[in-house]
């Protein structure tokens, strides 16, 4: 039977879980675990600790966290002070912890002041980009990778390497003397058996790499 696992603390997928038990099972140190999947080691030994106990990958539950009720003397409180001041909920938010000493979180607020048709939802907010720049939001979902020509104490080389695009991690590199499909294959390898195959990789038309997705 699998674990459930609260997906409160983190926004890890199912399968990022599955390859940071892998990533332990191979001996990984927990350390470079945590500072890759951007978590603490307490969380690492959350995930690895069900599945040394009953060989079952553990698996998300959805939160069943409620939003805090409010109670009738917190309404109270800002709508008389929002009726006063005319300010948004941030603003009422420091407003009332100076004047009445009481924290109520401005999100709280809102909620109050949107029930009683005091502010209205900001679609625009809302329809706004979580992100300026394209990357995926979890760890292995799509690795990039180019080759880099050199030069080496006189030799001209090639570099190749791999970047999660989520983390900004180089997951994987090498240097040699002429850029293959060979070449692109064997560092490709080191990757996926250190830190699993991502879902998608990103790279660009050049002929050791159309070579290579060619054997796929």
């Amino acid at each position: 039977m699998t674990s459930d696992v609260n997906t409160d603390l983190n926004n890890l997928s199912n399968g990022a879980i599955q390859r940071i038990i892998q990533q332990c099972v191979n001996d990984k140190p927990v350390v470079e675990i945590a500072r890759y999947f951007q978590i603490t080691r307490q969380r690492v030994y959350q995930f690895i600790n069900p599945f040394r106990e009953s060989g079952e990958y553990p698996v998300l539950r959805q939160s069943e966290r409620k939003p805090q009720a409010i109670d009738d003397r917190e309404e109270e409180l800002i709508l008389a002070t929002y009726q006063s001041n005319n300010i948004g909920p941030i603003h009422l938010e420091k407003k009332i912890e100076e004047t009445h000493g009481i924290h109520i979180p401005h999100n709280r607020i809102y909620r109050v002041l949107l029930n009683h048709g005091l502010v209205e939802i900001n679609m625009k907010k809302r329809q706004q980009r979580k992100y300026v720049r394209y990357e995926h939001t979890h760890s292995m979902s799509m690795g990039q990778g180019d080759w880099k020509e050199f030069e080496l104490k006189g030799s001209k080389k090639w570099l190749i390497a791999f970047m999660d695009d989520s983390s900004r991690l180089i997951t994987c590199y090498g240097v040699f003397d002429s850029p293959t499909t060979e070449n692109t294959l064997t560092v490709l390898n080191q990757g996926f058996q250190m830190y699993g195959t991502p879902r998608e990789i990103l790279t660009d038309n050049s002929t050791q790499f159309v070579s290579a997705r060619d054997r796929e």
